[in-house]
């Protein structure tokens, strides 16, 4: 059968997403998502869809989509932006318009894992650059040179956000488009949304699905200048936004002090949640994301804990990756739910500390 599928994919791995268990009960901290419910307007705008209307195809540039996400971004306009299906999308877009086969993509290391798998599928070269010991902005970025760069910020999976600063200053320096990848951002203190005013070469994405709770309808977007907008246009899938995501993503960018609300919760919790785990022995970096980064030095190791709070019915997310074998990434979710992995992990480590 291999001599049907190109040769290009007999080395490529996929990616694995997060475990999405098919049977109830168990705690999900293990996929960054939203704890709580999208706001009660995207149900009133999925309600009044007209079912009658499912018979015929979406808008196929997400018109009203664009324009509210201009105007909440403070950008010039709708054709300052670009949605997708899902921030995925998004990102496999950008390397099909910016990056021929055979360029450099440049990133950090710990980074996004799906940006390998997407280089990979597009026959390019992703070059590491290690983060410093805390987790910071390398210095050594700033002499890299390459077509395409992708810039998690805050990073994931360590939760770290470099200062806007930074970033601006890595924005100057660098010759190829810099593609800031903001899935995160909403539970941070600034954002570099305005970057593609500045910056002729910079991208900046979002997700509904982390602030917004619309991770099952799978929409992302992308803002640059509207030259650069118009090559993701030229390339992508006729159709690639559905009627119901449309509408959905629409209603919950409109209704700003609601996503605020639950945003705030989320910080609150988690600056309680790590708290307790750095009171365990745990090393936490302080997180500007959904999700802490836990690094644990003693017995029993970070994988047996993993597989432990598993047993209990609590899904983390363990990487068994180069520099990250001693971690947990831990996503936020309601009190109660981090309440319950609280007492599971003190259970588990109570014989180490």
């Amino acid at each position: 059968m291999r001599r049907y599928v190109r040769k290009h994919l007999e080395h490529v791995e996929g990616y694995t997403p997060g475990e999405q268990p098919r049977e109830a009960g168990f705690i999900k901290l293990n996929t960054n998502e939203n704890p709580y419910p999208p706001s009660p307007r995207v149900l009133d705008a999925l309600k009044a869809l007209d079912t009658a209307d499912l018979r015929k195809y979406p808008d196929p540039l997400s018109t009203e989509l664009r324009r509210a996400c201009a105007s909440r971004y403070g950008l010039p306009g709708e054709d300052w932006v670009v949605v997708g299906n899902g921030m995925d999308e998004i990102l496999a877009m950008a390397l099909r318009a910016f990056v021929d086969p055979g360029d450099k993509v440049v990133t950090v290391y710990p980074t996004y894992s799906l940006y390998e798998v997407l280089c990979q599928l597009h026959d390019c070269h992703l070059h590491y650059v290690p983060l410093d010991a805390d987790f910071q902005f390398p210095e050594a970025m700033y002499a890299e040179i390459g077509r395409f760069c992708f810039l998690t910020r805050p990073n994931a999976p360590t939760g770290v956000a470099y200062p806007r600063e930074t970033v601006r200053r890595f924005c100057e320096t660098f010759d190829g488009i810099v593609l800031i990848d903001e899935a995160y951002v909403d539970f941070s203190d600034d954002t570099c949304m305005d970057f593609p005013c500045q910056f002729e070469n910079v991208i900046v994405t979002r997700t509904f699905s982390k602030s917004y709770g619309l991770a099952g309808l799978r929409i992302g977007i992308a803002a640059a200048r509207p030259e650069l907008v118009s090559e993701f246009i030229k390339i992508k899938d006729s159709y690639n936004l559905n009627t119901f995501s449309q509408a959905a993503g629409l209603a919950a960018i409109e209704d700003e002090a609601y996503m605020r609300s639950r945003v705030g919760q989320v910080r609150t919790t988690r600056k309680r949640v790590r708290e307790s785990l750095i009171t365990m022995g745990f090393d936490v970096p302080e997180s500007s994301s959904n999700f802490l980064l836990a690094r644990w030095n003693g017995s029993p190791d970070a994988a047996h804990i993993f597989e432990t709070l598993k047993e209990h019915r609590i899904l983390v997310r363990y990487f068994k990756l180069p520099g990250l074998e001693n971690a947990l990434r831990i996503t936020i979710g309601t009190d109660e739910e981090c309440a319950a992995l609280i007492e599971v992990l003190s259970s588990i480590l109570l014989p180490s500390v």
